[in-house]
């Protein structure tokens, strides 16, 4: 028993640490592609439904919001459990719009396929961010901690 104690206590620490390094580890993905979409909005809004100057726009500069304030939430682990709620809202449908590998041509199916189950893994670790939280490392734990 007293070892199973221990063990506890140690991986109490140690969960700290890994959702510590799960938010920081995640989110230069997210800032890349946030980066990239800021610094080439009218292209990715006319790669959206509706275009450049319509619906496209307004999805484009949704989904920079959502990757680089999601990003920043992450980081900072302030609204952590929101913030990975919004961003796994987001990859899912990123994933679905842009990763269709059962409808591309042969030649770029293994691409589509990488990015999708890609995806599917880091829907796996914001899904773990949500539900455990930010952890102690984070902004969220020194407000309740004052």
């Amino acid at each position: 028993m007293a070892t199973m104690e221990k063990m506890d206590m140690k991986n109490e620490g140690l969960q700290d640490k890994v959702l510590l390094m799960a938010r920081l580890f995640i989110t230069p993905l997210y800032i890349y592609s946030g980066i990239g979409k800021a610094l080439a909005f009218g292209v990715t809004a006319s790669r959206l439904p509706g275009g450049e100057g319509g619906l496209g726009t307004l999805l484009a500069a949704g989904a920079v919001a959502v990757e680089l304030g999601g990003s920043a939430a992450l980081i900072l682990g302030l609204w952590t459990r929101w913030a990975s709620l919004i961003m796994i809202a987001f990859t899912i449908a990123a994933t679905l719009m842009f990763h269709q590998f059962w409808a591309v041509p042969a030649a770029q199916v293994q691409g589509q396929v990488f990015n999708f189950t890609k995806n599917l893994g880091l829907i796996a670790l914001l899904a773990q961010i949500a539900v455990f939280g930010a952890g102690s490392y984070s902004l969220e734990a020194r407000s309740k901690r004052s």
